[in-house]
């Protein structure tokens, strides 16, 4: 897209693709499930007259590497990754990362294990992967909005979502958005080529695999980076609130797992509000970075 610059970080093992802009202070991007670095391009335009904004495509999305190792995808690789990613592109400075949906689990995960390299971290309508574990392992409610995260790992439904360039997905995952005036066709198109990219569903499924067990089988082990870890990052929950994803209730034990934290709902949206109601996100997060 115009305006924005593309690079690669490879580390000898693995290449991330991710775009860029601006100068200033580094804020990373992080898209969710069946996203990839483009669902941040509001934000990115909004933002990079103060700040440097790198949108990444995680691993197994879109242009960066899709192994079929699934250890690579466990959070903690996941984290690691994401620190020398950073690195790569600001070195030791402290960062603003933000993170949407897995994006945003990975997000606050990053913030628990490695608090002394950010400034600040936001949350788009996710919970810290601990913090979800949690809820999948007591929580009815949230049990059944989650049984996508195993169906769609083999059988019909992930026939159904991997065939003929991922057109299925494509059209069902975007539908909400296309009744919205900024949602343009250009942009509808962007995300069907990402998401058509050779192996990037199954890259993207592969996140759940690697972390999301079976339900019954979730033991202390598959906590990362632990059951009980938090962090004392200033950080923002951004909640639309019509979400159907994640059970709002999570938000009552948040602080639990972010003890230093500020919530931010949007009624009129629901679980994408960087793409549903892109000016009072972007709003919200050049208020929040600057307080």
């Amino acid at each position: 897209m115009s305006g924005f610059k593309e690079g690669y970080f490879d580390n000898g093992k693995i290449r991330l693709h991710y775009a860029e802009a601006g100068e200033g202070p580094l804020v990373i991007f992080y898209h969710g499930f069946p996203l990839f670095w483009f669902s941040f391009h509001h934000q990115m335009t909004a933002l990079q007259e103060k700040y440097r904004v790198v949108a990444v495509d995680g691993l197994g999305i879109n242009l960066s590497s899709k192994p079929e190792d699934l250890s690579l995808y466990k959070l903690e690789n996941l984290a690691a990754l994401l620190d020398q990613f950073a690195r790569h592109l600001a070195g030791d400075d402290k960062f603003y990362l933000v993170g949407h949906d897995w994006g945003g689990a990975l997000a606050w995960s990053y913030a628990q294990n490695y608090s002394n390299r950010l400034l600040k971290v936001v949350g788009i309508n996710a919970p810290p992967t601990n913090q979800l574990l949690g809820l999948l392992e007591v929580n009815k409610d949230q049990q059944k909005r989650s049984s996508y995260m195993w169906s769609m790992r083999s059988g019909k439904v992930h026939q159904q979502m991997t065939e003929n360039g991922a057109n299925l997905l494509w059209q069902n995952a975007f539908a909400n958005l296309r009744k919205l005036s900024h949602f343009t066709e250009e942009h509808d198109e962007t995300f069907r080529v990402g998401l058509a990219q050779p192996g990037a569903v199954d890259g993207g499924i592969n996140w759940y695999r690697a972390n999301i067990p079976a339900l019954g089988n979730i033991t202390e082990e598959d906590y990362w980076p632990s059951r009980h870890a938090s962090t004392s990052v200033p950080g923002l929950l951004i909640w639309g609130e019509t979400d159907q994803t994640f059970v709002s209730s999570f938000i009552d034990d948040l602080p639990d797992f972010v003890t230093n934290l500020e919530v931010f709902r949007i009624a009129e949206a629901g679980h994408s509000p960087m793409l549903e109601t892109p000016a009072l996100v972007n709003d919200k997060l050049l208020a929040f970075f600057s307080q």
